[in-house]
């Protein structure tokens, strides 16, 4: 089986990615059904943490094995963009004051997600996560999980200077990313290029 040209590969890391995307529903109806009974509110907070582990570490398995594959470098943002939204967005149907960082993590996954793609299309190389990332997504699990956890008792300063310190840290990766994609998108040939070496072919 293959995805955007790429080979599926049955590693230890790649079903850690898998794992991940299959806990998001889960985190949904627990952090929901949750105002019921907050044993489900803990449990959602559980699935939370255990999404960050995987996240942690499927990187670390597929180095240490060497598992590092194409599909890991896709399936792992992947999780991981996912996991940012539907979190966000479960909090901010909830709090309104996420709404601002809700805005923010979607034009920023969007936007990564569209330039990957078109890299992909002009038959760029899968690159992984670079470390400005991996530091905004440690970030974002830490703060999200508090939030989730104590939401109510937590003073509205420290609430908001969480969200604020998750938005600082994704749009330090944002940019930082958006710089990488324009420096590759430089040293792509152009289309003229690509149709004069077809036509040489």
């Amino acid at each position: 089986m293959t995805i955007f040209n790429i080979k599926w590969e049955w590693t230890i890391p790649n079903l850690l990615s898998i794992l991940r995307l299959i806990l998001l529903p889960v985190f949904v109806a627990l952090f929901f059904m949750g105002d019921r009974d907050p044993m489900l509110l803990y449990g959602s907070f559980g699935v939370l943490i255990l999404s960050g582990l995987t996240d942690l570490f499927d990187g670390m398995i597929a180095r240490k094995f060497h598992q590092i594959s194409d599909m890991g470098k896709l399936l792992d943002p992947l999780a991981d963009k996912l996991t940012q939204v539907v979190v966000v967005l479960c909090l901010a149907i909830k709090y309104p004051p996420v709404i601002s960082l809700l805005v923010i993590c979607v034009v920023k996954e969007l936007t990564q997600a569209i330039g990957g793609l078109f890299l992909l299309q002009r038959g760029e190389q899968i690159r992984g996560a670079k470390w400005y990332g991996k530091v905004s997504t440690f970030v974002f699990y830490g703060a999200m999980a508090l939030i989730v956890l104590l939401p109510d008792r937590m003073p509205p300063w420290l609430f908001i200077s969480l969200i604020v310190l998750v938005a600082a840290f994704m749009l330090f990766a944002f940019f930082n990313y958006m710089k990488v994609f324009f420096r590759i998108h430089r040293a792509l040939p152009s289309r003229n290029e690509e149709d004069g070496r077809d036509e040489e072919k």
